[in-house]
């Protein structure tokens, strides 16, 4: 019983630690103009209008952002990994479904492949983008738009994966003994 309440509690902080880093990530870029908003002296030091997108996004400001968000994905894909190790531990001791077990498995998975594959080559991209003017659009926009996309989807995935495993793991119960 105390493995089950443990695996809930891992499980609660991967599926709220994803929606709360979403909020984070979202925020830092779309409260962009809201920040210049609440303080008229950031707008003033900034050096340029915060509703002008093309300077926007070659400001220091902006980059800083940016730099923000790949810290916190950095840190958030490793913390996924640990949650998803842990939650797989838990799952197999706690005599788990075969179906939940094999949802954390591929979802731990495309964590790792995020982590591994798809976060180095945003983080790159994204570098390469840092204070370039976006008009003309530089040469590498097209790729960045392609990974950031294929990140954003292998994390959707990766969400629903663990969030299916949830409610299998606490609707259908332990797997039942095997008959001697």
């Amino acid at each position: 019983m105390k493995q089950h309440a443990l695996l809930t509690f891992v499980l609660g902080c991967w599926l709220g630690g994803s929606v709360l880093m979403t909020a984070v990530i979202y925020y830092n870029f779309a409260g962009f103009t809201d920040l210049f908003d609440r303080n008229p002296k950031l707008a003033q030091a900034a050096g340029f209008d915060p509703r002008d997108a093309v300077a926007k996004k070659g400001s220091v400001q902006w980059v800083q952002a940016s730099e923000l968000n790949r810290v916190f994905f950095h840190a958030w894909n490793r913390t996924q990994i640990v949650l998803g190790l842990i939650a797989l531990a838990l799952a197999l001791a706690s005599r788990a479904r075969r179906l939940p077990i094999a949802l954390l498995a591929l979802g731990l998975g495309v964590v790792i492949v995020i982590h591994l594959g798809l976060e180095p080559r945003v983080v790159d991209l994204g570098r390469q983008l840092d204070f370039l003017p976006r008009d003309p659009p530089p040469p590498m926009l097209d790729a960045f738009a392609r990974v950031h996309g294929a990140y954003f989807m292998a994390e959707t995935a990766r969400f629903a994966l663990v969030l299916v495993a949830c409610g299998l793991l606490f609707f259908s119960g332990p797997r039942p003994p095997r008959a001697a």
